[in-house]
């Protein structure tokens, strides 16, 4: 006996049913609903996305042996960043020389504060590994980069600009306070003491105590004198810890773009 039109339509109700609700699906579903929340775009070339956060470690390879992850974006999305934030910069500081704006720029784009901003945005959510606790802190500019490099590749420039001014620099960072920010706290030191003669040291050390989150010990002498100490899981840490530290304990004042 045939089977009717009706039983039919609703076979493939109930086949398309199941497809949409592939596990596969509904995360892709997921995702770029997660992903639009934060870019207020929809995706034109969905794979360039998925790449975007796909982590070296999946080991994944196209069918011509090149390999699936985010390195290359973030390459892409680190020029991209450069080149608008560098624009804009130019415009909004038409009497600051070249080497203040370069500072302004490495201020906005250096990789402590894109972690931030990666952080913030919970880029990591989206991340396509199992291993997500031990990636350290950059993975978070990183995804940040390619996820830029992303935005470029499947909307061009101008949409691309307009994520950067609007997502990134709109929302995390204050041009009018820009010139007071200190990038690194171990440079304005050394370069303080530089123009003050004055001995300014950094003297580290590997960390034995007890604690699994400090590695490392930093001391800042100042002509030979101990100034601060800090510990930090990284020698890097460590050190702009201790800076920092000592830049107040020695109340500097410095002269910022001079």
């Amino acid at each position: 006996m045939p089977v009717s039109f009706s039983k039919k339509l609703a076979n493939l109700n109930v086949n398309f049913l199941k497809y949409i609700l592939r596990p596969s699906n509904i995360n892709d579903k997921i995702f770029f609903r997660g992903l639009k929340k934060i870019t207020s775009l929809n995706p034109a070339n969905v794979e360039i996305y998925k790449k975007a956060f796909t982590h070296r470690s999946s080991n994944l390879k196209d069918d011509d042996g090149n390999s699936i992850n985010f390195e290359r974006l973030e390459f892409l999305g680190d020029s991209m960043l450069s080149i608008v934030i560098s624009a804009l910069l130019f415009e909004t500081f038409p009497e600051a020389k070249e080497g203040t704006l370069t500072k302004y720029r490495a201020k906005i784009v250096s990789r402590e504060n894109l972690n931030i901003i990666g952080e913030k945005l919970s880029l990591i959510q989206f991340l396509d590994t199992e291993i997500k606790l031990n990636l350290g802190n950059n993975i978070h500019g990183n995804l940040l980069e390619a996820l830029v490099g992303a935005i470029f590749i499947d909307r061009g420039y101008k949409k691309c600009k307009g994520f950067i001014l609007r997502r990134i620099v709109r929302d995390y960072v204050d041009l009018n306070k820009l010139q007071y920010s200190i990038l690194s706290y171990k440079g304005l030191i050394l370069e303080w003491g530089q123009k003050n003669k004055r001995i300014v040291q950094f003297k580290t050390n590997s960390d034995e105590g007890l604690d699994p989150k400090f590695n490392y010990t930093t001391g800042v002498y100042l002509n030979e004198k101990l100034i601060v100490k800090a510990r930090e899981i990284s020698k890097k840490k460590s050190e702009e810890k201790a800076a920092r530290r000592a830049y107040y304990a020695m109340n500097i004042k410095y002269k910022f773009d001079e």
